[in-house]
């Protein structure tokens, strides 16, 4: 993209370049219409167009006030008389004295409007030296004007050329201030060196159309290129102007030293804040190529002792304290980062609440990374002072440390620091006085993320896998029930059951879309299967307390009735676990679901002594106890003592038994002999799909013809 100031000055050399072509057409306009007055006319009606345009400009936008007027007004005035003076000029003394007056006035008022155009209010050198150059030209003009008319002619002329000389001269003086760098070298090449320029023409060629050396048309063209570009300039500079006063009106003036400092440093402690660090830290980073960073998060892990005895408003003044004493320690490290723009470094940067910052560069120091900063976290430790008092209060602080690394630009500032403020509540969860932050839990994080998404699509699109497992009388084979489990394929062929994605729907929030899609296709199975004329309890875990709220009272009786089927035939599994957590409002919505006469059942039972007492105030329909640990193996003797004492139990109590986990023959044999009456489990099926359930029943009933008296 190129610079404005470059196609400004494009923009210019054009303008110049079509005005100086106008030297022949005023020359072809001098030689057809011979007369003065139709020469003068043409020319006046072409700087006054252009004059009038810029007026109305300025008229349109009257924020600028009456005060400019004066300057295309005095420019249109002096160069109409100056037009009419040369177009009518026949040599005579009089004449060319008021040429070279009217002449002289058009250079100073010129030179007057380009020097205090070129130079913002910021420039104050610049200024001054305008200003007194300003004045010496109106004096050496005054006294030019005192004696003109007493001069001889010849000296008249010459006196001409040395006000003019002397206008170029100071224009130059000018011109080195801004090569000099001095001032706006850039507004000012643009708007007052191609004034300067021409106006150097000007004076030439005056003289030289006086000694007849050149026509009257290249005197008219140069009197009309400077107009025409002294008013462009003063056009450009008002319209500067204008936006600027808009600016102040709006309250995008100038902000003070004070407000800018309170907008970028902490209150309390006089450190940088957040953005201001922030801001430091990209530079850095942008500046800093293919360098290692680390930034150390940290805070005085019991300052709220502080907070809760003092109060808010004294506990600040023991932090800022602390600052102090911590900044003092650091500020002459040059490997640690400066977040203040001042000349005064200032290493230390305050974040929300409690923690504060520091960012070291780890490129310059031979030793290794931990090394340096375990190193540097234990100056920070020693830059507390070892008991800090406020009246009679007194606490030694202990600091906490989180750490996060970062090459270059492969992390942003506001990314790395966040890293180092789950690295320091790592260290306060675990009470440590360091920790790093890891960087595979992002990778973790991220795809979670992108499984939370997956999860949420499927959902949507009821894009998972449904099976059911039969529950079977091992006695006759009967069938006693179905249970309705999910499995769901995450960018890979391995299923995942619902204990091991359900986490990631509870994270999602889509917990409860999974459970009505649960319902919904339990429903549909009942349905399935009472078409099929097998009246049987198909069961459904609800894995999460979470889920046991009206909303899925409401929803379960909604679909019984749609597809017209009691919800006797539908058992809600809960674990022992969500038995046990469940709160008030949580066991209410449980005898919600028994009116409805809906079974309960508890999953994963263990027999523990709050169990049972659960067990004795609710009416349970059946009790799960895992079975598959009941193999031959020496190590799980105990497990085989406690399943026997639980299936005893249970029997004793007389609560209908279910045993999961039946994934053997080997398992089914023990728990037969244990007295276990009904079973689920792979060695029965591994799962049937919905759609081949009729098949299935076909074959097992072909297979177990006992079975088909407990049909129905």
């Amino acid at each position: 993209m190129s610079h404005p100031r470059k196609g400004l000055i494009f923009s210019k050399a054009i303008l110049v370049y079509c005005l100086l072509a106008l030297t022949f057409p005023v020359q072809a306009a001098a030689s057809v219409y011979p007369s003065p007055l139709a020469l003068f006319l043409g020319c006046a009606g072409f700087i006054a167009g252009l004059a009038l345009a810029v007026m109305f400009f300025l008229f349109a936008n009257k924020e600028l006030g009456l005060g400019k007027w004066y300057y295309p007004g005095l420019l249109l005035v002096n160069t109409l008389a100056l037009l009419y003076l040369v177009i009518h000029f026949d040599s005579e003394p009089d004449q060319l004295y008021l040429v070279l007056l009217v002449s002289a006035l058009l250079i100073n008022l010129i030179f007057f409007i380009g020097s205090k155009q070129a130079f913002p209010p910021g420039d104050s050198e610049a200024k001054s030296f305008s200003k007194f150059s300003v004045i010496l030209v109106a004096c050496a003009d005054l006294g030019y004007c005192a004696v003109l008319f007493t001069l001889p002619l010849a000296w008249s002329v010459y006196g001409w050329l040395f006000i003019g000389g002397l206008i170029q001269v100071l224009s130059a003086s000018l011109a080195g201030l801004a090569a000099a760098g001095q001032v706006n070298s850039k507004r000012f090449f643009a708007l007052f060196v191609p004034q300067w320029l021409l106006t150097c023409a000007f004076v030439v060629l005056l003289y030289l159309w006086l000694t007849s050396m050149v026509p009257l048309s290249w005197l008219l063209a140069s009197i009309l290129v400077s107009f025409t570009l002294v008013l462009l300039n003063t056009s450009l500079v008002l319209t500067g102007l204008l936006n600027e006063g808009r600016e102040e009106k709006s309250g995008d003036t100038k902000i003070s030293s004070e407000d800018l400092f309170s907008y970028t440093h902490d209150p309390a402690t006089n450190l940088p804040s957040y953005q201001q660090a922030l801001k430091q830290f990209e530079r850095v980073l942008k500046q800093g190529g293919n360098q290692r960073f680390a930034a150390i998060v940290f805070k005085p892990v019991n300052f709220q002792q502080v907070n809760s005895v003092l109060g808010h408003h004294n506990s600040d003044l023991l932090l800022l304290q602390l600052a102090y004493c911590i900044q003092q320690k650091v500020v002459e490290n040059t490997a640690l980062v400066n977040f203040d723009a001042s000349h005064q470094p200032i290493r230390l940067a305050r974040l929300q609440g409690l923690n504060f910052l520091v960012v070291v560069e780890l490129a310059h120091s031979p030793h290794p990374e931990k090394i340096i900063i375990k190193d540097l976290c234990q100056q920070l430790s020693d830059a507390v002072p070892d008991a800090m008092s406020f009246k009679s209060f007194s606490l030694n602080f202990e600091l906490a440390f989180g750490v996060a690394f970062a090459q270059g630009h492969e992390a942003g500032a506001a990314e790395l620091i966040a890293f180092a403020g789950d690295a320091l509540l790592d260290a306060e969860q675990h009470q440590q006085n360091l920790s790093y932050f890891d960087n595979s839990t992002t990778l973790y994080t991220e795809q979670q993320l992108l499984k939370m998404e997956r999860l949420k699509q499927d959902l949507m699109e009821e894009n998972l896998r449904w099976y059911l497992q039969p529950q079977i009388a091992l006695g006759d084979k009967s069938i006693k029930g179905f249970e309705l489990m999910v499995h769901w394929y995450c960018e890979t062929e391995v299923a995942q059951e619902l204990h091991e994605f359900i986490d990631i729907a509870e994270q999602s929030g889509e917990i409860h879309l999974l459970m009505k899609n649960m319902i919904l296709q339990a429903f549909r199975v009942l349905a399935q299967l009472q078409q099929l004329g097998i009246y049987r309890p198909l069961s459904l875990n609800i894995p999460s307390k979470d889920l046991l709220e009206s909303e899925l009272v409401d929803f379960i009786e909604l679909q019984s009735g749609i597809f017209a089927i009691e919800p006797e035939y539908l058992v809600i599994e809960l674990t022992e676990e969500v038995m046990l957590s469940a709160s008030t409002r949580t066991k209410a919505i449980i005898d919600q679901l028994k009116v409805l006469d809906i079974g309960i059942a508890i999953d994963q039972f263990s027999g523990s002594y709050e169990s049972l007492r659960y067990l004795r105030k609710m009416a349970i329909n059946q009790v799960k106890i895992d079975c598959s640990r009941l193999d031959g193996q020496e190590e799980n003797r105990a497990d085989k003592a406690i399943i026997n004492a639980l299936i005893n139990l249970t029997r004793s109590m007389g609560l209908p038994m279910i045993g999961i986990g039946i994934a053997t023959q080997e398992v089914e044999k023990m728990f037969v002999a244990m007295g276990g009456e009904v079973a689920q489990g792979k060695v029965i099926n591994r799962g049937v799909v919905p759609d081949e359930l009729a098949i299935w029943l076909k074959r097992w009933y072909s297979q177990y013809p006992q079975a088909k008296e407990g049909k129905s």
